[in-house]
């Protein structure tokens, strides 16, 4: 099977996980072609395997993206036979996919990896762009030939608007792995408590992710203020670049009185995760929505409890009283309640911990991830040439 997809992730143009995954998609695959958005600049294309390339679009903006990818997989499908046009999601790569999908007579299995249709939050974020940016997901949506979503609400909204339930899969994007569940050596979590200036009593809760407006941060600290109001021995570590927050942490810290409890930790390598995630007590999530935070699915391989408020995506994670709590959405004292019982009981943290990382490992797990996510491709195209 030989795969073109086109992608908005730069990150595919290095070495790193996002490149390694991929390169097992191909290897599973049998080729796999991957078109990337990159600024413009002079990005040359990569082969990291004879059967794996990755072409950079070099475009001078996300808006000129969608030409430069269609003329640059048109040229590629000019000297070799596609079998299937992969598209990352459907908006700016789903467009460009389906220009392909007319082309090229191929069939096209377009992603959506977020919480779009019926998602208020996300529409009040930025409304005239977002409601811009629904319409064109509608209408790759019915034009693509099968969707992949990493949640069941998205997936329940397409067989609502029409689609076969054998066109549309819900698999969320598998990130546990026994990696985080290895021990930490002692010497690698003193030097980390030492560097973020944790000492012996502090108890850590910990949030990792890029604090963008529906991640609500500010919110977390509303919730933390209530913590240390009962632990004040407890701290709050944040990894992770906090310039995408609409607010100034910094300033919305100082204004719930917590400047000395939060550490910011900064941006962290993906594969230095593991000790940060060793070295806490509980996870905490206070997302408007997700599509389903793979945060999660880390955090409960490396055995934490995980605390959370019940919306979209993150309530197919945390069952409650099983691998954590979940509380209903914006209730703030109860996702602080539900923090506090966590610090002051750790026989709870270890059995919640041991049942989250069961639950991972089983269901998210990074390893077999790459065969599901290929078997879902070749029953796309077996749908294809069913039509």
């Amino acid at each position: 099977m030989n795969v073109l997809m086109i992608s908005f992730d730069p990150a595919l143009m290095e070495d790193g996980d996002a490149r390694r995954r991929h390169h097992a998609y191909a290897d599973l695959a049998g080729q796999l072609t991957v078109i990337t958005h990159t600024r413009r600049g002079s990005a040359e294309a990569v082969s990291p395997a004879p059967n794996f390339a990755v072409i950079p679009t070099n475009s001078r903006s996300p808006l000129t993206f969608p030409i430069a990818a269609y003329r640059l997989a048109a040229a590629r499908a000019g000297a070799e036979a596609f079998d299937l046009i992969v598209t990352q999601d459907m908006l700016l790569t789903g467009l460009v996919g389906v220009w392909l999908r007319r082309g090229l007579r191929l069939p096209l299995l377009a992603q959506n990896h977020t919480y779009v249709f019926g998602n208020q939050a996300w529409l009040n974020e930025h409304p005239v762009r977002n409601r811009m940016l629904l319409r064109l997901a509608r209408y790759v949506m019915n034009r693509a030939d099968m969707l992949r979503t990493v949640n069941r609400k998205e997936r329940d909204h397409a067989i609502e608007m029409g689609y076969a339930p054998e066109r549309v899969v819900s698999l969320p994007l598998a990130t546990a792995s026994a990696r985080f569940a290895e021990p930490v050596p002692g010497y690698v979590l003193s030097d980390r408590r030492a560097e973020l200036g944790l000492e012996p009593e502090h108890k850590v809760v910990l949030w990792v992710g890029y604090a963008t407006a529906a991640k609500r941060v500010p919110l977390l600290f509303r919730v933390f203020r209530r913590v240390v109001d009962q632990e004040p021995n407890a701290r709050l570590l944040l990894i992770g670049d906090p310039s995408r927050s609409p607010q100034n942490l910094q300033a919305a810290a100082q204004t719930e009185g917590i400047t000395e409890h939060v550490i910011m930790g900064g941006v962290v390598p993906h594969d230095k995760l593991p000790a940060y995630y060793a070295l806490a007590h509980v996870y905490a999530i206070t997302s408007a929505y997700e599509g389903v935070p793979r945060v999660l699915f880390e955090a409960s391989a490396a055995g934490l409890p995980l605390v959370g408020m019940n919306v979209v995506g993150v309530h197919e994670v945390i069952e409650n009283n099983v691998n954590g709590y979940i509380v209903p959405d914006g209730d703030i004292e109860a996702m602080a309640g539900s923090i506090v019982v966590l610090l002051r009981d750790p026989e709870r943290c270890r059995v919640f911990g041991e049942a989250g990382r069961r639950l991972a490992l089983d269901n998210y797990n990074a390893d077999d991830y790459p065969a599901r996510w290929v078997e879902v491709w070749q029953r796309a195209v077996e749908l294809g040439l069913r039509q």
